[in-house]
């Protein structure tokens, strides 16, 4: 391998490791964030494979949880372009955001 090629310091190395993981992030709760909003859109209207009382706020915390699930990979990137960057302490955030989604529905007994 040329000399450099792979050095950390390198803006060119963080922007291509900085997009692989936000594209390796997407892949990876892609299908978690989809489930979440389909649960969020049954929450909404009520309707499954019958149909009961909408729960509204359920709808909003689960839509919530699955835009989290979104953004996590977009700070994991954000987080390696810029070293230095809070970036992580919105992904801490967003992980008590969904921490407080699963305590609610575990509360709540929807789970």
């Amino acid at each position: 391998m040329p000399d450099g090629v792979l050095d950390p310091n390198k803006k060119s190395t963080r922007i291509i490791s900085a997009v692989l993981a936000v594209l390796l992030g997407w892949l990876v709760v892609c299908y978690p964030a989809f489930l979440l909003a389909l649960v969020s859109m049954f929450s909404f209207s009520g309707c499954f494979l019958e149909c009961t009382e909408p729960d509204p706020l359920a709808g909003v915390l689960f839509l919530g949880a699955a835009l989290v699930l979104a953004a996590a990979p977009v700070l994991l990137g954000w987080s390696i372009l810029r070293p230095g960057s809070p970036a992580w302490k919105f992904g801490v955030g967003g992980l008590l955001v969904l921490a407080a989604i699963w305590g609610y529905e575990v509360v709540a007994g929807a789970l």
